[in-house]
């Protein structure tokens, strides 16, 4: 029905900002360092995800959900650093091979939900 695929819009809107987001805080802290505190950065994410599940779900509280689940994205993206300079001295096509594979299987998985005429395309089966 036409609300369901708006909310699926809005659904894969939010996870295409979270894994931008993350994108961005993972490059800002392996060209910058400047989160070296990745046990405070990792309390903030934790903070940001329980301060969202507590707030109610309505329509005035949306663009603040928004904008925690944001901050949420962005703070579990810079805890990925010291990985992600790991997998930069091992080897540094890994991270735009894997960023790249993530967006178009997700790309795919989005349009798939959005425009399939057919339920049955939707259910991937066991």
């Amino acid at each position: 029905s036409a609300s369901t695929q708006e909310h699926l819009k809005r659904v894969y809107a939010s996870f295409a900002l979270c894994m931008f987001l993350a994108a961005a805080g993972a490059y800002v802290n392996v060209v910058t360092h400047f989160f070296q505190f990745s046990f405070l950065v990792g309390l903030g994410a934790l903070g940001l995800m329980i301060w969202l599940t507590a707030t109610p779900h309505n329509r005035e509280t949306e663009q603040k959900r928004l904008a925690m689940l944001a901050g949420f994205a962005f703070l579990t993206g810079t805890n990925l650093g010291p990985l992600l300079e790991v997998c930069i001295a091992i080897n540094p096509s890994i991270i735009p091979t894997a960023f790249l594979g993530t967006a178009a299987i997700f790309s795919c998985f989005s349009l798939s939900a959005l425009y399939a005429r057919r339920r049955s395309f939707l259910y991937l089966g066991g």
